[in-house]
């Protein structure tokens, strides 16, 4: 008999679509800060969150297997068309196995 896992996947989740002036905003890098009540600012190094992704070609991205807990999701973009070309947004989340297990949603980035 296989042994089991070492841990089991959450059945957690989260998607963000990246948008920016009303357009999905392909390519945007979110990163995940778990645990955290307080918005971590816009100057963090990578490896100072728990988490990323990249969003695709339809400006989607999700990260699976989130631990419950608040957390915060900040997004860096690059907007071609318009100058600065630098687009980044941030939103605060709470993932619960009781009440929100998955999260589906939209984040704003701005200049």
């Amino acid at each position: 008999r296989p042994e089991g896992p070492e841990t089991l996947p959450l059945p957690t989740k989260i998607c963000i679509k990246t948008t920016h002036h009303d357009y999905p905003l392909t390519g945007s890098t979110v990163y995940l800060k778990y645990f955290s009540d307080t918005f971590p600012g816009y100057d963090k190094g990578a490896e100072f969150y728990d988490a990323s992704f990249k969003t695709g070609a339809d400006a989607r991205g999700c990260l699976e297997s989130v631990p419950e807990g608040k957390h915060w999701l900040v997004a860096f973009g690059y907007d071609s068309l318009h100058f600065p070309h630098e687009a980044f947004g941030s939103l605060p989340v709470e993932i619960s196995l009781t009440y929100r297990p998955v999260i589906d949603t939209m984040l704003y980035l701005g200049h």
